[in-house]
């Protein structure tokens, strides 16, 4: 399957901040840097489990590969003095090829949380993921992680692994947004789906 990239795209979230949408590029590999850069050490750990002090070569290569219908990415960039500022990114990896289940992580960097940028990124996300035949999302998230454990179960997430240090959380994801619950997520995400356009297949 074709990967059907997302158009770039501009919202407005919590406190009259912008900031713009777009697929992850080969390029980003600066950004990424920058945006890992910025991040608390409980948001390192929150985002990869360990206290990781910096990001390989090789990881930022990956992190920033072409988008495939497999293994996707969008961030949300904000313009401060004409220069692009990483926001947050969200990444989904299909599980099989032949899978409707994919894991995914999402990382907001610390001067934007709170801001329901995490919300939006994990709806746009939800959209491009749909398109390319995902059905299920798969989360390993930290036990002390309260935040995202009540984002995912507030859009239907359920425990698969509630162990010890992290809950695996599974999420349903629909073609038709009305499916998501009617709360202040499901309205949010069902927002996202409204605002991201993909290209034709």
């Amino acid at each position: 399957m074709a990967y059907r990239s997302l158009r770039p795209f501009d919202a407005e979230v919590k406190d009259g901040l912008w900031v713009s949408l777009r697929d992850v590029v080969p390029d980003d590999g600066d950004l990424i840097e920058l945006g890992f850069d910025r991040l608390s050490k409980q948001s390192r750990f929150f985002r990869f489990m360990t206290a990781k002090k910096r990001l390989t070569g090789r990881e930022v290569e990956q992190f920033a590969a072409l988008n495939t219908a497999d293994h996707a990415a969008v961030g949300a960039l904000c313009m401060r003095q004409n220069r692009a500022h990483p926001v947050g990114i969200a990444r989904y990896i299909r599980t099989n090829a032949d899978d409707h289940a994919a894991e995914i992580a999402i990382t907001v960097v610390d001067a934007f949380q709170d801001r329901g940028i995490g919300t939006l990124l994990l709806g746009v996300l939800a959209k491009v993921a749909q398109a390319h035949g995902v059905t299920e999302f798969l989360a390993l998230v930290a036990k002390e992680n309260d935040a995202m454990q009540n984002l995912l179960h507030e859009l239907g997430g359920t425990d698969e692994t509630p162990g010890d240090p992290e809950v695996n959380i599974s999420i349903p994801i629909y073609q038709d947004p009305q499916h998501y619950p009617n709360n202040k997520v499901g309205k949010y995400v069902r927002q996202a789906y409204a605002q991201a356009e993909l290209a034709q297949s």
